[in-house]
């Protein structure tokens, strides 16, 4: 039964290989998707915006603490869309804000602060908290053009990029940025002391279309000029009070209870009981008898009897020599051992009678 736990152990190892194997494989040749984050370089990143405004001179950070501790000298706070990450399931965590981030935001409007907004899809309570409207969707619009008499984007005449969503034309306390298929698309909206920008075309930022028509300067307009600028990357799972478990993708979570299953078999394996005990082997513990044993195999394979008959009888003639008054007894031993030495081929009965005679003559003359 121990075997088949053995057998069973062993198994199980070599899936958990496997798994790990097929994982790796398909990790590797997954296309892991693109979100609209500062630390992504694929098409929808903003890697490359986070870049040029750092060239460009703009005091600009990436947020990844809790809203309540953000840093006071910021006063520009960027909110981009979540939605890859929550279509394709990616390879970090998306938490969208809560309504504890919304209260925290409003205060910092309060303070004056501006918050820019990347979204396609505007109206939840949250948006409607900080005063923004809501959106509808656009399909096969792929560029906007700059809203005349604004006076926020000086430079800038059109902007290419998809657009997902639109805002209706004509919102109370709200300034046009940009417009497109008769709605627009970014606007500007008062909010205490500071200002709200909604933009419900995130990609026009985004690495594949930044350097795009008047993208570029579109961002730059938006986010220099008005102190330290910081993009929100909790959203998108870049959270430095998050737990090491937490941080760990899911294969490694799985890989992890796997291993405690292992090692709860092994525990089982070696500490129930599925059989009787199998006794040990005693221990080889050898004595003089072994050592006997052992020379007399060697000197029966040397043929050597007539050479050890001699060493006794010589052994026994010493002994007698310092007792001249030998009794009848050892006398008659004492001859024994002189004919058995005579013998040519003496057999193992011979060689074990000299043996004993040299012993008991050992025994009286010593």
């Amino acid at each position: 039964m121990r075997r088949g736990v053995e057998i069973g152990l062993m198994v199980v190892a070599i899936a958990v290989v496997t798994f790990f194997a097929v994982a790796r494989e398909r990790v590797s040749q997954a296309v892991l998707p693109s979100t609209y984050s500062t630390y992504d370089s694929g098409p929808n990143g903003y890697r490359a915006l986070y870049a040029v405004l750092s060239a460009q001179g703009v005091p600009v950070s990436r947020n990844e603490r809790e809203l309540g501790v953000l840093d006071p000298q910021v006063r520009t706070l960027v909110e981009s869309s979540v939605s890859p990450e929550l279509a394709t399931n990616g390879r970090l965590p998306a938490a969208p804000l809560n309504d504890h981030d919304v209260a925290v935001l409003r205060r910092f409007l309060h303070g004056g602060g501006r918050l820019v907004v990347l979204d396609d899809d505007f109206g939840g309570e949250g948006d409607a908290s900080v005063g923004l409207p809501g959106s509808h969707a656009a399909v096969h619009l792929t560029g906007a053009t700059a809203v005349a008499g604004s006076g926020m984007l000086p430079g800038v005449a059109a902007v290419a990029g998809p657009i997902a969503a639109l805002f209706p034309l004509a919102i109370p306390k709200a300034t046009p940025l940009l417009a497109a298929g008769g709605a627009t698309v970014a606007l500007a909206y008062p909010f205490g002391k500071g200002e709200v920008i909604a933009i419900s075309a995130p990609a026009l930022f985004g690495n594949a279309h930044l350097a795009t028509a008047d993208n570029a300067r579109f961002a730059y307009d938006l986010l220099a000029g008005r102190g330290p600028v910081a993009f929100d990357e909790r959203p998108h799972g870049y959270a430095v009070d998050r737990s090491f478990w937490d941080a760990l993708p899911q294969p490694a979570r799985l890989a992890f209870w796997i291993v405690c299953a292992i090692v709860g078999l092994a525990l089982i394996g070696a500490n129930v009981r599925f059989a009787p005990p199998i006794p040990l082997e005693p221990p080889d513990e050898r004595d003089s008898s072994a050592y006997v044993r052992a020379m007399a195999s060697l000197l029966r394979r040397a043929r050597s009897a007539r050479a050890a008959i001699g060493a006794f009888a010589d052994d026994a003639a010493r002994r007698a020599r310092r007792h001249p008054e030998l009794s009848a007894a050892n006398a008659d031993r004492l001859a024994e051992l002189a004919r058995l030495r005579e013998i040519v081929r003496p057999d193992d009965a011979q060689l074990i009678r000299a043996a004993t005679l040299d012993a008991h003559l050992r025994k009286d003359l010593s």
